[in-house]
């Protein structure tokens, strides 16, 4: 447990960022004052984190190597895009200038090059995939509103291609159950009302609706500004137009990924967690052997000095965290970092622990594969790690457990959960309640292990794969929304950056860079190195004193690795079968897009997938 620490301090909460990076001024944002709302608990003080805790010299060598990628990719990019001459139509040019002479091809492989730059969203099935099998699964959602309020959607907007035909078409999906929506308005909205966009960038908040078409999802409108109620784009307006309300979506669905789904929704929600676990550690050694901690352990243990280079308390410039003034939001994001807090806050300031358990959003938003039955394969393969995981923590509980009553009895998940519920509840708002029982201990452990590895890898893993094409997901655009149709090529493409400015803030290679970092190749997978021993290695219970505990690991390997039902063999399998029945209706192929492969929630990684690694075992990148 040794590690360079503060005097008298251990591993804690604090509830506010620094004042220096609360206040804003004009000198950046249209309005000036203090962001006082609600974001998540942070850690205190990353000298307090064990050296157990923190990334070996293998994480380092590996972050090493992908630094080094990136600088040669940047230089790459930097020598052979400017000067460049593009040619053909918008949407032809748009293309070529995020492809040509991008790539460096002794860093990424032709495959992975042509598979991540030949579908992008100009196609309108993959645009609709991408909010399946991209990397922001989060907001699609079963409309559940009535038919006057998609009458009232369009008829108070400034316009539509044809207003009664888009009525019909909207009430005609939501008739047969198959209307679907993107509402970044709940995430987003406030961003633009309270004028969090810094001088000079643009911002807007959209509105996506998708019907069930076959077996396929495929849009139907948008409206880029939902909240002056713009006009709403439709495949019928010019091609122009409906490219860059896409455009549009990707821009938006990056903003909720970046701050939401993957910095709250994994790494804070989890550092929490790991937090009151070292804190409990930190006080009295011997918790670290507990059965719980054995199991948990390998889940939690990098999130807080991983999450630290995102946001350090204790830091004075010169600082490297995201979230701080001056640093990565404030140079590249539209947004700044205010708008990242703001972010931040309308998350979590309705969150609750147990909704956002894996299998409740998928009923809450209606996407289960009855509700919304399609390939969804964030669902479908997530569905899979959480029985298995659900299995594993179940087994270690009863194994560990023989009541209720000696859950009550025992002191340390009761600390540890109720240390939590206080850092979630502290402003009165109930996030999270700790139930001494073992069915909940079952259920806040498996939603706890599988935010930490699945879902984390999800949403991590993809990033490269869906944002490193730019125009699936720019970080910023450079023009202000199109007001109506009729778009021209030279605002369609002035509304992208410029691939060929590499001097300022450069922001192509700055985009991809920053989805290459997280995307480091990592050996610290839920699978060990795929041998039963790896596992028993990983969760070091004694085969005398905990037999239980160690059966159950050797059940997990046999769950995911050997059984007639693996998790390796149905995911093979799900992937197996998107792969050929996307070949079998696109003759023309030679690969199938990310978004339908989907090879992140792999058990294993093979070569060429493309990807960094299979399930991660816990939140290091």
């Amino acid at each position: 447990m040794s590690a360079i620490r503060s005097q008298n301090v251990i591993t804690n909460y604090v509830y506010q960022f620094n004042a220096s990076d609360l206040a804003y001024s004009t000198d950046q944002y249209p309005v000036a004052g203090n962001f006082s709302a609600t974001t998540t608990p942070w850690l205190n003080d990353k000298n307090t984190i064990p050296k157990s805790w923190q990334f070996t010299p293998d994480d380092d060598r590996l972050k090493n190597e992908r630094m080094a990628q990136i600088v040669k990719e940047a230089a790459y990019i930097n020598k052979n895009v400017p000067g460049q001459t593009y040619v053909g139509p918008a949407t032809e040019q748009i293309r070529q200038r995020y492809t040509w002479n991008m790539w460096d091809t002794t860093v990424f492989t032709q495959k992975q090059i042509d598979t991540l730059t030949g579908y992008w969203i100009d196609d309108d099935a993959e645009f609709a995939r991408q909010r399946l099998g991209g990397a922001n699964p989060n907001v699609i959602a079963k409309y559940n509103g009535r038919d006057d309020g998609l009458d009232q959607f369009v008829n108070t907007s400034a316009g539509a291609h044809n207003k009664n035909a888009l009525i019909a078409a909207l009430r005609a999906a939501h008739g047969r159950n198959g209307l679907f929506i993107c509402d970044y308005r709940p995430v987003l909205g406030n961003v633009q009302t309270r004028r969090f966009v810094r001088e000079g960038s643009y911002f807007s908040v959209p509105v996506a609706f998708f019907s069930v078409e076959g077996n396929e999802l495929m849009p139907l409108a948008i409206q880029i500004d939902s909240i002056n109620n713009a006009y709403i784009f439709t495949p019928h307006d010019d091609a122009n137009s409906w490219l860059l309300a896409k455009l549009w979506v990707g821009y938006a669905d990056f903003h909720w990924w970046y701050g939401g789904t993957h910095l709250f929704n994994t790494h804070s929600i989890v550092m929490i967690f790991s937090i009151a676990a070292l804190n409990l550690i930190e006080q009295d050694p011997s918790a670290e052997t507990h059965p719980l901690m054995v199991l948990m352990t390998p889940h939690l243990k990098k999130v807080c000095i991983r999450t630290s280079g995102v946001y350090d308390v204790t830091a004075t410039d010169p600082i490297p965290g995201l979230y701080h003034k001056g640093k990565f939001c404030d140079r590249f994001f539209p947004t700044g970092r205010i708008g990242i807090y703001q972010i931040i806050n309308n998350l979590y300031q309705n969150y609750s622990f147990d909704a956002m358990a894996f299998p409740q959003t998928l009923a809450n938003r209606q996407i289960d594969s009855a509700s919304l039955p399609v390939s969804f394969p964030y669902r479908d393969d997530g569905q899979i790690w959480w029985q298995a995981i659900q299995q594993f923590v179940g087994n270690v509980v009863d194994a560990t457990y023989a009541d209720d009553a000696a859950v009550v009895k025992d002191p340390l998940p009761n600390a540890w959960m109720n240390m939590a519920q206080g850092a979630f509840n502290r402003d009165g708002v109930k996030r999270y309640t700790w139930v001494a029982s073992k069915n909940y201990l079952k259920h806040a452990l498996t939603n706890l292990f599988f935010t930490a590895t699945a879902q984390h890898t999800a949403v991590n893993n993809s990033m490269f794969q869906s944002w490193g094409f730019l125009p699936n997901g720019v970080f910023a655009m450079e023009k202000a929304p199109p007001q109506k149709p009729g778009v021209s090529d030279e605002e369609l493409l002035g509304s992208l950056p410029n691939p060929q400015e590499v001097t300022g803030r450069n922001l192509i290679a700055n985009q991809i860079g920053t989805v290459m970092e997280p995307t480091t190749q990592v050996n610290d997978v839920v699978t060990g190195d795929g041998t039963a021993a790896s596992l028993h290695d990983l969760y070091p219970y004694d085969q005398i004193r905990h037999p239980k505990q160690y059966q159950a690991v050797s059940d997990f390997y046999s769950a995911l690795w050997t059984d007639n039902a693996s998790v390796n063999a149905q995911i093979t399998e799900n992937q197996r079968q998107r792969i050929a029945a996307f070949m079998q209706t696109h003759d023309y192929a030679k690969y199938a897009p990310n978004s339908v492969s989907y090879y992140y929630l792999s058990v294993t990684t093979r070569p060429d997938m493309g990807i960094n690694a299979s399930v991660m075992n816990c939140i290091q990148v």
